[in-house]
């Protein structure tokens, strides 16, 4: 080759040489990686802070019925629109995002008053369709603007593929924080101002703005200014008296305490009608209630306060339950212990403390101890264990077995019961915990006709053997076949039925000291035929159902129609009002 041709080859090497490169530097990539994982982590907390929100007014279960579909939808939404958005939005999308996050607690707060109206089925999925979606399809969108610089061509894997790699990957952060999130935040909130529902939403837009610093922040002052001044939402003295002035004009109520904790939003409340009464609630539930001695009550022969529910004193029942085998000698009731597993506000436990028994508490919510015993007056002559009952039982039967005369059993709340407090290992561990003359009572609300409440009492009735089954309340004379028959029950099982079954089950006659001075006691204590459900259990080996602790998944699968069917009782109970101020 001449040295001519050498050097006619030699410019075109350098040309190509002199190519412009795409590469940007590995700074700003870090960078912004960085800022689309500090976006997107944000949009996965925002998914349990707003189903938080909801929760007081439509019940944790019903508030997700549709939740986890609508965010897949509005992830892959915003992943097939992005590009077509591009060529008409200018702005950096993550700037309307912090609109939108600021912009929600008011949202939330007008649309509250009508959850009656938007309804139950599809009320949250509205509310969230103008809160919290649109806020997660612009920070998907913002955090794929920011990832888009990332070049994936080095890696050996189909294009198709690598085209959805950053889609996927932004999609399983913002799932898999809000999985996370959602198991952390009930352990931490009410903890703090910042660690309230509210506080939450605001914290979370005011770190997005300073992550996307932009002038259109201005649009949120007037939102900011609503949610810390009018909205009685919010966590502060001012809002507490903000709800109380509007509850009193509209409804006719007060409120006495609200704090948010482990177990939901639990308040205080109290109406001041003629015959007057209060309220321990949590989140869209009522755990307990009270009649108050006004003036008109202690003219109609009220002396002290009276329990509204008749089922917490129907669970007082299990005193009166008769030993099978008289010839062991009668213990006085100071001589008797029983365990107490779900609070309310103290109802039952405060009649076996009434009576002398040696009573232990189990409860999981601190909160709910301290408004039971500040509001409702709870003995103090109790033993109180704040912890979850799982594992007390499981640790308490395997330690000390036969500690207890009578058990009760009430954790049933929204509609929905912890699965795992009714599975067989649970109530076996309760069977071991009773002495062998030993008697449970099991609070639980359900429908007959569901598969849920016969998986349950075929649970019961698979570890105890011999139970009857009694409604708070008679039967309606008149009952449509087609209408759900949703009600209180207890349960009363004996731990021993000598071959009895059912029969082993009798109770003496109350005595006016087991009334304590009670008018509901005297209406309510005593279990009465007609309410007795004819209900006929069906043993395993039999082919009846039974739950185990790795079949909760059974049960879980019918809360949401219990919980749908649940709220709409619970807005016949109280104005739709009072629901909503909370």
């Amino acid at each position: 080759m001449s040295s001519r041709q050498k050097g006619q080859k030699k410019p075109k090497a350098v040309k190509e040489a002199k190519k412009p490169s795409r590469q940007f530097p590995a700074s700003n990539v870090l960078k912004n990686v960085g800022r689309a994982a500090a976006i997107l982590a944000i949009a996965g907390i925002a998914s349990p802070v707003s189903q938080l929100n909801l929760s007081p007014v439509y019940g944790s279960i019903p508030a997700s019925l549709h939740h986890q579909r609508a965010m897949t939808f509005t992830a892959v939404a915003a992943v097939i629109a992005r590009r077509g958005l591009k060529k008409y939005v200018s702005t950096n999308l993550a700037d309307w995002a912090v609109i939108i996050a600021y912009w929600t607690p008011v949202i939330q707060f007008f649309l509250f008053s009508t959850s009656g109206k938007l309804g139950i089925e599809y009320g949250p999925l509205i509310i969230e369709s103008l809160t919290y979606f649109p806020f997660l399809f612009l920070s998907m969108h913002a955090a794929a603007d920011l990832l888009e610089n990332i070049d994936l061509s080095q890696f050996n894997i189909p294009s198709a593929l690598r085209e959805a790699a950053l889609p996927t990957a932004s999609y399983f952060t913002v799932s898999s924080v809000a999985k996370f999130s959602s198991a952390l935040l009930p352990n931490i909130i009410g903890t703090s101002l910042y660690f309230t529902r509210i506080g939450l939403q605001n914290l979370l837009a005011t770190i997005l703005a300073f992550l996307s610093p932009s002038n259109l922040v201005l649009f949120a002052a007037p939102a900011i200014l609503h949610t810390f001044w009018a909205n009685p939402h919010q966590a502060s003295n001012h809002a507490f008296q903000l709800a109380n002035s509007t509850l009193f004009e509209t409804q006719n109520y007060t409120l006495l305490a609200r704090q948010e904790s482990i177990t939901g939003y639990v308040s205080v409340v109290e109406n001041s009608a003629e015959n007057a009464f209060r309220l321990l609630r949590c989140d869209h539930s009522l755990l307990g209630g009270e009649w108050l001695v006004t003036p008109a009550a202690y003219r109609k022969g009220q002396r002290q306060r009276e329990s509204i529910f008749a089922v917490f004193v129907l669970l007082e029942a299990v005193r009166l339950v008769e030993p099978i085998d008289p010839s062991p000698p009668t213990l006085s009731d100071s001589e008797k212990s029983a365990l107490v597993i779900g609070l309310g506000i103290g109802t039952a436990p405060n009649a076996l403390i009434a009576h002398g028994i040696n009573t232990t508490i189990v409860e999981l919510d601190p909160v709910v101890h301290h408004y039971a015993t500040k509001y409702f007056a709870l003995s103090p002559n109790h033993t109180a264990v704040i912890d979850d009952a799982v594992s007390y039982v499981a640790d308490k039967s395997a330690a000390a077995p036969s500690s207890y005369n009578y058990i009760i059993h009430d954790v049933f709340t929204g509609g929905a019961e912890p699965a795992a407090l009714f599975t067989t290992e649970f109530l076996q561990g309760l069977h071991d915990l009773l002495v062998d003359d030993g008697v449970v009572a099991i609070n639980y609300a359900g429908d007959l006709s569901l598969g849920s409440t016969r998986l349950v009492l075929n649970t019961i009735h698979a570890v105890f053997p011999a139970c009857r089954l009694f409604r708070d309340q008679p039967p309606p004379e008149t009952q449509v076949p087609e209408d759900p028959d949703f009600i209180n029950m207890v349960v009363i099982c004996v731990k021993n039925d000598h071959g009895r079954g059912k029969k082993a089950i009798t109770f003496r006659r109350p005595s006016e000291k087991d009334f304590l001075g009670s008018i509901a006691r005297q209406n309510f204590l005593m279990p009465r035929e007609d309410s007795e459900v004819k209900y006929e259990f069906v043993k395993p080996e039999n082919g009846g159902k039974v739950m185990g602790k790795k079949d909760v998944g059974e049960l879980e699968k019918f809360h949401e129609e219990g919980a749908v069917s649940h709220w709409k009782i619970m807005r016949t109970v109280l104005p739709a009002g009072v629901w909503e101020m909370w």
